[in-house]
């Protein structure tokens, strides 16, 4: 019996350090956006010039890679990631028109493509078109050429891969797309 208790013990150990571990490495890069940030903001409050265009594309990208680590630790299942999902690509503001994507908020589509990414992960298959389609989406809605965006390359064994992965993941951040693409779909292209 105490050699089971010991066993039990080293394994609440071992689970809580990677645990606080994984918090830890949450934490300091969580700060460090919060860092660039606020390196951003002081520009105003001292009346600095600076490249507002450069500060937008900034402030979504902290955004989108926020969303992208709430999704990483929520623990959901596929089914519920799938709904968030869905529930985030249909988001209306009430201003405009269902014909017209603009009235879409860009980054629901973003957070889409993290929770649709999410339930892929978590064994629902079906969500990878979707991956493919909350990206699509973002593209029109902002008016970025397709070619940034993703394909469904096959459905079995898993492949979604960059349209086309000659454009650099820099390239996509300078046309408004604040997804690092070629990074982050590494593991459903192979």
């Amino acid at each position: 019996m105490k050699f089971l208790k010991t066993i039990l013990l080293s394994v609440s150990l071992i689970f809580a350090s990677s645990v606080n571990a994984e918090n830890i490495d949450r934490v300091v890069e969580i700060n460090k956006l919060y860092q660039v940030d606020q390196k951003t903001r002081s520009l105003f409050k001292r009346g600095d010039v600076y490249d507002r265009a450069t500060e937008l594309k900034s402030d979504a990208a902290n955004r989108i890679r926020l969303f992208e680590m709430m999704v990483d630790d929520l623990p959901w299942t596929a089914l519920e990631f799938t709904l968030a999902s869905r529930i985030f690509q249909h988001t209306n503001t009430g201003s405009e028109s269902e014909e017209n994507e603009s009235w879409r908020s860009q980054e629901n589509h973003l957070i889409g493509f993290f929770l649709s990414r999410k339930a892929v992960r978590l064994g629902s298959l079906n969500e990878t078109g979707s991956m493919v389609d909350r990206v699509n989406r973002y593209l029109k809605a902002s008016g970025i050429s397709k070619e940034y965006g993703l394909e469904l390359v096959s459905r079995a064994p898993i492949k979604v891969c960059p349209i086309n992965p000659a454009i650099t993941d820099e390239q996509r951040l300078d046309a408004g797309l604040p997804l690092r693409l070629n990074e982050i779909m590494k593991e459903f292209c192979h």
